[in-house]
């Protein structure tokens, strides 16, 4: 008898604190997968590649939405399936026995390597067949870290036949270990929404871009008020030194002894401590620009330097 939980698979380096926020859009994604149409002619590559994600003979996948158990059950004949129910306090859990050595063989399930029979030629079977791996032995994550999507089929071997499969089809997944599984993975938003897209998924495939496009309008927008932000301390700090200069000046030598062009720069100054050097240049007569406003500030500063020096 095949025990076959469906949904997520926990292993060792799971962390209840973070399920949660795991499971929402893998859920999202496994509800869409069995809500998608699945011509007749695939039926049988949805069912093998659902067979192709189990692990073992113990309890590694589970899910918490009665319709995917529901879904996974009726996929198979009802007289070879079994679903219980599990409670721990608040939580649910549905796994599905899949009874029938005879069913395994029929798939190849004991064997590593993807019957490519089974598997077909064209991009609705083998779609059916890697959406079926995916409810089995998927997830994907959106998180504040960035964008993951596994498959952890259970063994070596069947990791790089899945990975050969998904290559051949235009997609890229890379291989890893994690504790003593092995499993597949990528990490590249584009790449993740196209593996979405082939499998059926494509309301939550359009979310991740939708997600990408709102992350990095968000990231503009910080660049932007941290640049602003930014300028306005530089004005800030020198509009202070400015009126530091200003004070000076005036308290040790008096308004009369600057140059007119000094003069009235300073006293625009003291009247508008916050007024940017562009709008300073206007309020002179003749008008200058901002570069000679800042000329005269620098002149105005040597002036400064010269009194604290004597001092």
């Amino acid at each position: 008898m095949f025990t076959l939980c469906t949904g997520m698979h926990r292993s060792e380096t799971d962390h209840d604190e973070t399920d949660g926020d795991k499971l929402s859009f893998s859920n999202d994604v496994k509800t869409e997968l069995c809500e998608c149409e699945t011509p007749d002619k695939a039926r049988t590559a949805l069912k093998y590649g659902v067979l192709y994600g189990f692990r073992g003979n113990e309890p590694y996948f589970v899910t918490y939405d009665k319709k995917i158990a529901g879904f996974v059950r009726k996929l198979f004949p009802k007289e070879q399936t079994e679903l219980k129910e599990h409670r721990s306090g608040t939580t649910r859990t549905y796994c599905i026995s899949v009874k029938g050595n005879e069913l395994g063989e029929a798939y190849g399930f004991s064997e590593g390597r993807i019957n490519n029979v089974l598997t077909g030629d064209s991009d609705d079977i083998t779609g059916a067949f890697l959406r079926g791996a995916f409810i089995s032995c998927g997830n994907v994550y959106v998180q504040k870290a960035g964008y993951h999507l596994e498959f952890m089929p259970g063994t070596e071997e069947k990791c790089r036949e899945l990975r050969r499969l998904i290559n051949e089809h235009g997609m890229s997944v890379n291989m890893s270990h994690r504790g003593k599984h092995t499993l597949l993975y990528s990490k590249d938003s584009e790449n993740i929404s196209d593996i979405l897209t082939y499998i059926g998924a494509m309301k939550c495939s359009m979310e991740i871009m939708n997600i990408k496009i709102l992350k990095e309008v968000r990231i503009g927008i910080n660049r932007s008020v941290n640049c602003e932000t930014a300028n306005m301390d530089r004005t800030a700090r020198a509009s202070a030194k400015q009126l530091e200069d200003i004070g000076l000046i005036f308290e040790r030598l008096g308004r009369d002894k600057l140059p007119d062009d000094l003069r009235e720069l300073a006293e625009h100054r003291l009247e508008n401590p916050d007024m940017s050097l562009r709008d300073l240049g206007k309020m002179s007569e003749p008008a200058i620009s901002r570069s000679g406003v800042n000329h005269r500030f620098e002149r105005l500063a040597k002036i400064a330097e010269e009194l604290r020096k004597k001092q």
